[in-house]
């Protein structure tokens, strides 16, 4: 069991530490699978409160708080997941930690990410000896780019033993993401379906080329791209329920060589998204179709090739659950015996799924877990978006933050609090 006035003090006293250590990082940001110095500081923090670490992939990392005497075999284990990439954009946000790498910035809140994760693993370390179970930290590079969540869970990040006759995974597992729309201090929560699948997809059109004054010689690739553009929108508004989500966009077109020749090839590139798998192959079946029949009622040829990305990302309801129950039971806790400020956080229940992605779906697919929302805004200004060369936090979000983990953990490992 654990004494709430002991834990509250850890983190007050962890709060400063980590808003230090969020700063570092905002300042050293480092892209996708060049996560070095971001990786070897995570390893410096956590080796310092006597947690074990294991590197993975080139820039990956995973930590792990067990007490020698228990066995994975016998005790529960919870995960917590945080990003480290940053993104290829010039900081334009005027903070006084600024990157001070030159068009690379955390504007996305992986500096956050991190900062909450090493706050909530140095919390537990002093916590060790009460905790019911064993936490593994996973710092995970790569998330903006090719997502780096499913070769760490292949190189068995999730995985705690294997013997000839069974393979024991993680119990749980959790994230969360910083929501500049919602004010810091507010902690969101998403039963179900939270974020789409993404496909990327390329469509090859041939034709025949001539001169513009002779059409009928030709194939007019552009003509053909044209039709197939506009028949692709058919698909999200006449062949698919309204009640399912979806979208096709193109985001790309390019053909043609001058201005008085028909193109014989156009390339035209866009996503697919959607909120669940049966969508998600229809979606991609159907574009196939359209584009190569459109092209074939003209005389003309389409090639489809699809690069999948991530899957949806979907909550176990029963997670979400047992957090929010941990979140109550607390708040609860301080209010009853009003020792202690009893406005810690504000928690909003999320009624409707997006079309961003995350790659933490990947775990979700392998492990019971959860994926939550952080607000990072300010009441008092605007609040600029995700991946925007403006984008800051309201670092109060990085104490709720460090609570909502450090409650989830404890609550997911049957660890009373008192």
């Amino acid at each position: 069991m654990i004494e709430k006035k002991h834990l509250l003090n850890l983190i007050d006293e962890t709060e400063k530490w980590a808003i230090d250590i969020r700063r570092n990082l905002h300042k050293w940001p480092e892209l996708s699978n060049k996560e070095y110095k971001t990786r070897n500081k995570i390893e410096r923090e956590l080796n310092s409160f006597g947690i074990l670490t294991e590197r993975v992939l080139e820039t990956g990392l995973v930590g792990i708080l067990k007490e020698e005497k228990n066995k994975y075999k016998i005790e529960k284990t919870v995960a917590i997941r945080a990003d480290m990439d940053a993104l290829p954009i010039e900081e334009e946000s005027n903070c006084n930690f600024s990157s001070l790498n030159k068009k690379v910035m955390h504007a996305c809140g992986h500096d956050v990410h991190m900062a909450v994760l090493l706050g909530t693993a140095k919390v537990l370390s002093y916590l060790k000896e009460e905790i019911n179970g064993n936490v593994k930290f996973i710092f995970q590079p790569a998330e903006e780019t090719f997502g780096g969540a499913l070769p760490m869970i292949k190189k068995g990040c999730l995985t705690l033993y294997k013997t000839e006759d069974e393979i024991k995974k993680l119990d749980y597992i959790i994230g969360i993401h910083v929501k500049p729309e919602l004010t810091a201090g507010t902690i969101g929560l998403k039963y179900g379906k939270v974020h789409a699948s993404s496909d990327m997809f390329r469509i090859i059109v041939k034709g025949k080329s001539c001169h513009g004054a002779y059409p009928d010689r030709g194939v007019d690739a552009i003509a053909i791209s044209a039709q197939i553009v506009s028949n692709v929108q058919n698909i999200i508004s006449r062949n698919i329920s309204p009640m399912d989500s979806g979208v096709i966009s193109f985001g790309s077109i390019h053909g043609g060589d001058a201005k008085n020749i028909l193109a014989d090839t156009v390339i035209l590139e866009g996503i697919i998204r959607a909120l669940d798998k049966s969508t998600r192959e229809f979606l991609k079946d159907r574009l196939l179709q359209v584009s190569i029949c459109t092209a074939k009622a003209n005389r003309g040829e389409a090639k489809v090739i699809f690069e999948a990305g991530y899957p949806s990302l979907i909550n176990d309801d029963k997670t979400v659950d047992l957090v929010k129950k941990s979140l109550y039971d607390f708040y609860d806790l301080v209010k009853k015996d009003n020792d202690y400020l009893t406005e810690e956080f504000k928690i909003v229940n999320i009624k409707n799924a997006t079309m961003g992605v995350d790659d933490f779906s990947y775990f979700l697919e392998e492990v019971p877990g959860a994926f939550f929302f952080l607000g990072s805004g300010y009441e008092d200004k605007e609040n600029s978006g995700l991946h925007s060369s403006n984008f800051n936090v309201n670092e109060d979000c990085i104490r709720t933050g460090i609570l909502l983990e450090v409650l989830s953990c404890l609550k997911l490992l049957d660890t009373k609090i008192i």
